[in-house]
């Protein structure tokens, strides 16, 4: 769980990591609008050919006010072959 500030309201919002099985790990948004907890959009599968998955990063990295996901990847088990992903609140896809 990460506890953040997602939008341009200083409302705390909610990032979690979970695990429907073994082998898939999913993310979702919670955003408080006025108290209330609110998921945003769909829960997102890991990438897939993602073998291991490193702890998430959030930051501003396009300056825009808005935190975004980053998330080291291992594309096979011995880490040899690492990609990172960065994802925004509301985009369906993983760049």
């Amino acid at each position: 769980c990460y506890i953040s500030h997602f939008s341009f309201i200083l409302l705390t919002d909610l990032f979690l990591t979970t695990s429907p099985n073994s082998k898939t790990i999913q993310f979702e948004t919670w955003v408080n609008k006025d108290g209330n907890f609110s998921k945003v959009g769909r829960s997102k599968e890991m990438p897939s050919g993602a073998k291991v998955v490193g702890q998430s990063v959030f930051a501003d990295f396009d300056g825009d006010g808005q935190s975004e996901h980053l998330l080291p990847v291992c594309e096979d088990e011995a880490c040899q072959r690492s990609a990172i992903y960065l994802t925004k609140l509301g985009m369906d896809q993983v760049m």
